[in-house]
């Protein structure tokens, strides 16, 4: 009896400590999917008239803007748009 007690305590643990690691997997973030959507052309980040998009849908509760205002304010920043668009390449300084 002990035995059984001990296996299913183990089987739980270990389901208990796997399962927060597995949550996350497979899910896509609001930002690249905004970025597929919105980023028209195609240069890795909402710029420009794209901006104009993002913000009307996010005004029409699409569930693509929605997802980047990630402080949940119910205000689209600049910095959450910016945030869509994945990392930016730095641009080199001319000497």
């Amino acid at each position: 009896m002990k035995r059984i007690l001990t296996i299913l305590t183990i089987a739980a643990l270990g389901v208990a400590f796997t399962a927060p690691a597995q949550a996350g997997k497979g899910k896509k973030k609001g930002g690249s999917e905004a970025l597929t959507k919105y980023d028209t052309d195609a240069n890795g980040k909402i710029d420009g008239k794209e901006v104009d998009a993002v913000r009307a849908a996010f005004a029409a509760k699409e569930a693509a803007a929605v997802a980047l205002d990630t402080n949940s304010d119910g205000v689209l920043s600049d910095e959450e748009i910016a945030a869509a668009g994945g990392k930016q390449k730095k641009k080199k300084k001319n000497k």
